[in-house]
């Protein structure tokens, strides 16, 4: 289920200044994670070296990546340099990327995970210009309609100046916590990495003394 704004009585300037303040939020956020979690692998690896258990929670992201390269179907038409003429084409077309492939895919994500897609920002450069989104996900429950840990995946989608207005424009996107960089058509989905970030969130978040 898709929770997108696309009020056009809302200006971007308007948002302008929160969506960069949210980014860079979460900028800043991942990287205290990253952090974090070289910490704790520098602590248990003089300790726990031949403890099994670890060795397998230290390697699953790194299996988890390396599981998503593969080369599936596409079945997005995502649209041309000529075509993508707003940032919100690109709110709409990662929704159907999201609902078509992610959703019905072997291992996709089930309708307790909701997501959100925010636009964030576009850069400006010589020869092309970047649109940067989030997609937000999370488990709202009755309990806690609001919850404690998210999971946000970047997608980029990188319009060119300079070549022919036909060429379709270049899809990216990469997930908190994790380094590769993913393209449609090239990745595989799977449930797990969602639930796995959460819990790695929330050990992170209960080893923190505030």
């Amino acid at each position: 289920m898709a929770v997108a704004d696309l009020d056009l009585s809302v200006s971007l300037d308007q948002s302008e200044g929160y969506d960069l303040f949210a980014h860079e939020a979460h900028l800043i956020i991942d990287q205290l994670v990253k952090q974090s979690l070289a910490h704790v692998n520098d602590t248990k690896e003089t300790s726990d070296e031949n403890n099994e258990e670890y060795n397998i929670q230290r390697d699953r992201f790194v299996v988890l990546e390396n599981e998503a390269k593969t080369n599936g179907q596409i079945s997005v038409h995502w649209p041309s340099i000529a075509e993508f003429t707003n940032e919100k084409i690109g709110i709409e077309k990662i929704n159907e990327y999201i609902e078509k492939e992610w959703k019905t895919a072997p291992g996709g994500h089930d309708n307790s995970w909701l997501y959100a897609i925010d636009f964030l920002q576009r850069k400006s450069l010589e020869f092309n210009d970047l649109y940067i989104y989030r997609v937000c996900y999370s488990i709202p429950t009755r309990r806690q309609p609001i919850p404690r840990q998210t999971v946000s995946i970047y997608f980029t989608i990188d319009v060119s100046k300079i070549k022919p207005k036909n060429t379709p424009v270049q899809i990216s996107f990469v997930f908190e916590t994790m380094r590769v960089i993913y393209h449609p058509g090239n990745f595989r989905f799977r449930q797990n990495w969602l639930q796995n970030i959460i819990l790695l969130k929330e050990k992170i978040a209960n080893d923190i003394d505030f």
